[in-house]
């Protein structure tokens, strides 16, 4: 199973819209199962499910299991574990370890071929907990300046990670979003990305595109319209980078 965590520290930056495309899309090539690890339960309400107030993947640290929070979605091949509604991860004094337990003793690796990890905007024990089980690191991104400093400051994050666990992730992604080949400065933005990280971590732009927004009032991801559309194009090119890679690394 592949994991990949969806993560930027920076609000507004498309995370969870990338997210829920990029689970959907990888389920056309396989079963996939979303952890929906923001608490705002964007997510889950993506992908045609309603936020849950009981029982969510924030129960495992209540000593729920995994598997018992697993729902069906828009997508035959598309599991969800919701956001746990009202969820406090500041309640809790030692989260350490949880998923990464949850994911051994569950076996959850045998019944997935990819994993999705929606995750808060915050450097908390829900986002160590992601990178704890993590293959990949996905970074949504807006192209200006504080877009640049978000993706930075998320590097960081990684490498502070890194330091801590045994596991190492080396496999990151930056996927620029709202990208307008028109502005000077969201050209000049991945560029500075480009120059700082490697232009192998980048991925083909999203483009701007209303049906992005629009997507979640119908609980149904762009990337499942019949009808052509910008963001419809840009996220199926980004899923086909993504299997191209990750044939590549086997």
């Amino acid at each position: 199973m592949k994991t990949i965590v969806v993560s930027n520290r920076k609000g507004g930056s498309a995370k969870t819209t990338t997210a829920v495309n990029i689970a959907t899309g990888l389920a056309k090539h396989g079963s996939v199962l979303l952890l929906d690890f923001d608490t705002q339960g964007h997510a889950s309400i993506g992908v045609g499910c309603d936020l849950n107030e009981t029982l969510g993947v924030h129960s495992i640290f209540e000593g729920k299991t995994l598997s018992e929070t697993f729902i069906p979605t828009v997508h035959k091949n598309l599991t969800l574990s919701p956001a746990l509604a009202f969820f406090d991860v500041y309640e809790y004094s030692d989260l350490r370890g949880v998923l990464k337990s949850r994911f051994k003793r569950e076996n959850i690796a045998e019944f997935f071929d990819y994993c999705i990890i929606d995750t808060p905007p915050t450097f908390d024990a829900l986002l160590k907990n992601s990178l704890e089980v993590a293959d990949s690191v996905l970074i949504p991104f807006v192209p200006h300046h504080l877009g640049v400093v978000a993706v930075g400051q998320m590097m960081r994050a990684l490498y502070k990670s890194n330091n801590e666990s045994e596991k190492k992730i080396e496999d990151v992604f930056i996927l620029p979003v709202m990208y307008n080949p028109h502005i000077n400065e969201h050209k000049e933005s991945v560029t500075k990305v480009k120059t700082s990280f490697g232009e192998g971590k980048l991925l083909s732009p999203i483009g701007i595109d209303i049906k992005l927004a629009q997507q979640f009032e119908s609980g149904s991801p762009i990337i499942l319209e019949s009808k052509r559309s910008k963001g419809l194009k840009d996220y199926n090119n980004c899923v086909s980078e993504l299997l191209v890679r990750f044939e590549g690394e086997r």
